[in-house]
């Protein structure tokens, strides 16, 4: 390439810098943001928004699940121990109009969006028991030495979708936050298995679990059905 086609070309590059930023009136046409509030629950979220026009965009909301804890059990001089931990992954696609843009353009203002969600986690269950430990069994309606092991898996997939209204501002700088609220539709598919032989249902485990421990349990975390979805996220724009 000689230097006449080069000054040519780098022409055409800068003219169509100067169209895509007049009709974007001078704002962000990429922006990457995050959920501050999931770094407290073990859901880590970052997202990319781009904009196709002066009021369309388009999101990408993916993420990764993991937390882990325990819960003690002590009954006199017995103690028991259950680890948990819990792994997943959250996407969140989303389509924005923006309604009510600032003076100098989306993405500051007002939008609606359209989303669809889809969550997959699982919670694993470690029942570290103390043997010495003497209960009584309700289901069979006798007392026995040792406790069950009530170690189990959890699995819950949510798939959905729903609309949101929210707001978005940006300083000069770049920085922007924003908030949104909205219906959504999800179905829930839910699945438990206790590991131990000892346990032929999960009705029989549930019982055992429950003399234990408290049953912080995924089954009534999220149900199908209508359901409001709200956040906050923060980021900035380039």
């Amino acid at each position: 390439m000689n230097m006449k086609a080069t000054l040519r070309l780098a022409g055409l590059a800068w003219a169509c810098t100067l169209v895509t930023s007049a009709a974007f009136g001078q704002q962000y046409q990429s922006i990457v943001k995050m959920n501050p509030f999931g770094l407290f629950t073990g859901q880590y979220m970052i997202g990319y928004e781009h904009m196709l026009n002066d009021q369309m965009s388009v999101q990408l909301m993916p993420g990764f699940i993991s937390s882990n804890g325990e819960q003690n059990s002590s009954l006199g001089a017995y103690n028991n121990r259950l680890e948990r931990s819990k792994t997943g992954f959250i996407v969140i696609p989303e389509f924005r109009y923006y309604v009510s843009p600032d003076a100098t353009g989306a993405p500051h203002g007002l939008y609606l969006a359209a989303f669809v969600r889809y969550l997959s986690a699982k919670w694993d269950w470690n029942d570290v028991r103390d043997e010495g430990y003497t209960y009584y069994d309700d289901v069979t309606g006798t007392t026995l030495e040792g406790s069950a092991d009530v170690s189990r898996d959890d699995q819950r997939d949510v798939i959905g979708g729903g609309i949101t209204i929210g707001y978005a501002y940006y300083t000069s700088g770049g920085a922007m936050v924003e908030a949104f609220i909205g219906p959504q539709f999800k179905s829930v598919s839910f699945t438990r298995n206790y590991l131990s032989e000892d346990i032929s249902s999960v009705e029989q485990g549930d019982v055992y679990f429950g003399q234990k421990y408290i049953d912080a349990s995924l089954g009534g975390a999220e149900n199908s059905g209508m359901g409001l979805r709200f956040g906050v996220n923060i980021g900035f724009g380039f």
